[in-house]
C-alpha cells in the first residue's frame, strides 16, 4: 500500500530527488528479524562513498541507533532530516575495515552486488 502511494505521489521522480530520472532505487528487505517477505521492504538508493552508503525516503523517522540488515550487510542510521511530509534517512554500513582502500573495495563490491540477484 505504501509503495503504491509513493508511486502515486512521487512517481515522476521529482519527489525522490531524481530530476533527470537517472537514479536507481533498490527494493531491500530488513532481514535482522529473520523476515524474508518482500512485501515489507523499502526503496533505497546506493551511494558509493564513505559515510552513508544508502539513502531511503520514509514516512516515519527511525529511532536513533536503528540497525537493519540489508542484502546481507548491517546498516545503522547515519543522519535523518525531514523534507516536507517525508523523512530522508542516510544509512551507514557497519564493520568496515580501517584501511581506506579495503573499505572502498568492500563498498564497491556491495554496490555491484545490489544490481544482481543473490
Amino acid at each position: 500500500m505504501i509503495l503504491a502511494l509513493d508511486h502515486l505521489v512521487f512517481g515522476n521522480g521529482y519527489g525522490l530527488a531524481s530530476p533527470y530520472f537517472d537514479a536507481t532505487y533498490h527494493w531491500l528487505v530488513d532481514t535482522s528479524a529473520g523476515e524474508r517477505n518482500g512485501r515489507n521492504g523499502r526503496l533505497y538508493k546506493f551511494n558509493n562513498l564513505l559515510g552513508a552508503q544508502l539513502r531511503s525516503i520514509e514516512w516515519f523517522a527511525p529511532p536513533a541507533g536503528t540497525r537493519r540488515v540489508l542484502a546481507g550487510r548491517e546498516f545503522r542510521v547515519f543522519q535523518v532530516s525531514r523534507r516536507g511530509l517525508r523523512v530522508d534517512v542516510a544509512w551507514a554500513m557497519t564493520r568496515l575495515p580501517r584501511d581506506i582502500d579495503a573499505a572502498n573495495a568492500e563498498i564497491s563490491a556491495f554496490g555491484a552486488r545490489l544490481g544482481k540477484p543473490y
